[in-house]
């Protein structure tokens, strides 16, 4: 799938759940989401991909979200000083 575009790069107000939302070429708008375990804050669950569009959600080995946070760090970098995605991508590393 084809990134576009990085619409916003966001901790959500849940406790600490990470978000890369993204539109692609078929112009859908996709979330790239590390939900945050709740009984732990140092914990995530497993990432997902999120059709916002259709709600699909996809589970996404954390091989694959390090995938997906290089191919956004590589071509859209004005994202990659944001501090949220720094945080994005320490999860990615800690985990892979």
């Amino acid at each position: 799938m084809k990134i576009l575009h990085v619409l916003n790069v966001e901790k959500l107000r849940d406790g600490g759940s990470l978000v890369v939302a993204f539109q692609a070429a078929d112009s859908c708008e996709y979330w790239l989401m590390l939900s945050i375990d709740s009984c732990s804050v140092e914990e995530h669950y497993q990432p997902k991909l999120v059709n916002r569009a259709t709600g699909i959600e996809v589970d996404l080995s954390w091989q694959d979200m390090k995938s997906w946070v290089n191919q956004i760090s590589q071509v859209f970098r004005e994202v990659i000083d944001s501090k949220v995605f720094i945080e994005i991508e320490g999860v990615v590393r800690a985990y892979t």
